[in-house]
């Protein structure tokens, strides 16, 4: 940035923009709620409950600085929020439940810039029906011990 404080802070302004930026990361399967709020479910093969919320905890001041620091180093925001929300997405394929994988990379990261998307990347694993899962968990190997609401993804 070159000029005098006051062409900085409009230069600066005008990197920042106006409006909200918005970054999401969608979990689209029927039972991923549930699995993300149940804290008294086991997970056998790996994973937990709060598997979304607990990465977020943990890096949401990494996610922050790094888009700070992006208005600075003239990217801009907007990128920056897009690698948040895809590293949130690749968190969520570590922490999540498994039993079949298809909880793990339901990860639907998107990003809206003052109203306009400006990224989304669709989904690994798109949404099961309910057939769909019910086929899977009849054919798969499932953890007999557990009450069928209990089968974890």
């Amino acid at each position: 940035m070159a000029g005098d404080f006051s062409e900085r802070i409009r230069e600066l302004a005008e990197r920042v923009g106006d409006g909200d930026l918005q970054g999401r990361l969608v979990i689209d399967q029927i039972y991923a709620r549930r699995q993300h709020e149940e804290l008294t479910w086991r997970h056998p093969r790996g994973g937990q409950a709060k598997y979304l919320e607990q990465p977020l905890h943990t890096e949401h001041r990494r996610y922050l600085q790094n888009i700070a620091d992006a208005v600075l180093d003239e990217r801009g925001p907007a990128p920056a929020m897009a690698e948040a929300m895809e590293d949130l997405s690749r968190q969520v394929e570590v922490h999540a439940p498994i039993e079949y994988s298809n909880l793990r990379e339901s990860g639907h990261p998107m990003v809206k810039d003052d109203g306009r998307t400006v990224y989304d990347r669709p989904p690994k694993q798109r949404r099961l029906t309910e057939q769909e899962l019910k086929e899977q968990r009849r054919h798969g190997q499932r953890h007999r011990h557990l009450h069928p609401e209990q089968y974890e993804d």
